[in-house]
């Protein structure tokens, strides 16, 4: 049996435009030596479903004890080991992409999408268990994600990813996790293959690879090669201006570079883009100017944001950084907005996409400020909320695109006992978070659908948690309007 699915691993190769028929008995060779096999015969087999042919594949390697362990994090190891012995070197696959590129930026990253998925680098099996739909809210229809392809993180802290000096990699995202089978910090990595770019002029400094945990269409981390922090200034407002020249049909954003506001890894520089329409893009405009022939949108949204409507990317360019220093230095102590403590708290969330021949820049004002009576930030959602989620409100997230924790399924069918069967919560210990909302339903003729009903509630919190976001959430919308007026 180990025969055939050896022979069919490699048809999947074949089929999939991962493997070249020249290096097929390389491939061959490769997957012999893993699994311990001297005698073989290259045989023509019919195609099987892969996730049988992998399961039959990992198995066998339990079986001979080639795994140590039967846990997800080995199988994806594993997994990972046999694809690599299938895939072109790193160096043979920029090649292929800059080929597809000089055609079309498009035909490039679709070739590489396809690659990413065929090389199971991208976990849609995982993916294709997530939760999807739409809440309609007091701003326009927010986009919900029950986030069952990946674990909850429970720490405030968690974007501060402590690092060994000689630690190697230094973190997930490094150029030297290309090929690195497990270690204990980072994911499987053997089949990880991003595409070195140009970004801002700065030629191969680059890299992006697509997302193994995609959130929407065609999820792409964009990164520099070297390990340096995350920064918010000009110049990472140029490299995202620079990357949507290089490739207009995807929108680039960065999360805001500072601990608490945004969910990201601070320690790596850093962008995410794709193909996907926020919600945000359909928000309601409140107030318009013109200034150096950039128009300048307020958004009718539950965060503070701004857009940034222009074809010139210098002009562009100029305001968003008088935007910007601008709202570093503001302060205002009745609004509890501190720019400035012993620790700089001022920050955006920026978001770029083109329209046509036209730069749209988002800018979405942020703030984390703590005290002792909010350890999480006066503008992080109230703890009351954290039942439904407490990570930080990320890039994704501010646009109007909710990833909310896996749990919550499981969560919903026990909540639906208690509220349907008249169960006991004592009954039903991992609902004491939700106890507060609980009773709050309880106290209602509840609908008789009562799944869209939890899920609508659940939209609701989220929206409340958005608010809770919102940067001149102790004023009023005049405040931030009044601010947008001086900064331009």
């Amino acid at each position: 049996m180990i025969q055939m699915r050896i022979n069919q691993l490699i048809q999947y190769g074949l089929d999939n435009q991962l493997l070249n028929l020249d290096d097929s008995f390389y491939a061959t060779n490769k997957l012999l030596d893993i699994f311990k096999i001297k005698d073989f015969s290259s045989k023509s087999v019919e195609s099987i479903d892969y996730n049988v042919l992998m399961n039959d594949l990992i198995a066998y390697a339990l079986e001979k004890s080639i795994i140590e362990k039967d846990t997800l994090f080995e199988r994806d190891a594993f997994e990972a080991r046999l694809i690599d012995c299938l895939l072109p070197r790193p160096s043979e696959l920029n090649r292929m992409f800059r080929l597809k590129y000089k055609k079309s930026p498009q035909q490039a990253t679709f070739f590489y999408h396809e690659f990413s998925k065929n090389s199971r680098f991208i976990k849609l099996d995982r993916i294709d268990q997530n939760i999807k739909y739409n809440y309609p809210g007091k701003y326009g229809d927010l986009d919900i994600t029950l986030n069952l392809s990946r674990p909850e993180k429970a720490s405030i802290d968690f974007t501060n990813l402590s690092i060994e000096e000689d630690q190697y990699p230094l973190c997930p995202l490094c150029m030297e996790n290309i090929g690195m089978y497990q270690n204990a910090l980072m994911e499987p990595r053997m089949n990880h293959r991003p595409i070195s770019i140009t970004v801002n002029n700065e030629k191969d400094q680059w890299a992006m690879f697509y997302s193994p945990y995609a959130y929407f269409n065609e999820h792409l981390v964009v990164f520099r090669k070297e390990h340096i922090k995350m920064f918010m200034n000009d110049q990472a407002f140029e490299e995202m201006v620079d990357f949507v020249n290089k490739f207009p049909h995807y929108f680039i954003g960065l999360n805001s570079g500072l601990p608490i506001v945004g969910g990201s890894l601070l320690s790596h520089h850093h962008f995410q883009a794709g193909r996907y329409d926020f919600p945000i893009e359909k928000a309601r405009v409140v107030k318009k100017y013109k200034v150096n022939r950039v128009s300048i949108e307020v958004l009718d949204w539950p965060v503070a944001t701004i857009r940034l409507i222009g074809n010139n990317e210098n002009r562009l360019l100029d305001t968003v950084h008088y935007i910007y220093e601008n709202w570093k230095k503001y302060h205002n102590e009745s609004l509890k907005i501190f720019s400035e403590t012993s620790q700089v708290h001022q920050s955006i969330t920026p978001f770029v996409k083109l329209d046509g021949l036209k730069f749209n820049f988002y800018m979405v004002f942020r703030n984390n400020f703590t005290n002792d009576d909010l350890p999480h930030g006066l503008f992080h959602p109230s703890p009351e909320k954290f039942h439904i989620k407490k990570e930080n409100i990320s890039l994704f997230e501010v646009m109007g695109m909710a990833i909310l924790p896996g749990r919550l399924v499981e969560e919903i069918e026990l909540i639906k006992d208690v509220l349907l069967k008249n169960k006991s919560l004592n009954d039903y210990r991992q609902l004491d978070k939700h106890a507060d909302w609980i009773k709050e339903m309880m106290s209602k003729n509840l609908p008789d659908n009562l799944d869209e009903y939890i899920k609508m509630e659940i939209g609701r919190i989220f929206e409340q948690m958005l608010e809770d976001v919102n940067i001149f959430k102790y004023g009023d919308q005049k405040d931030f309007i009044s601010f947008v007026e001086k900064a331009i």
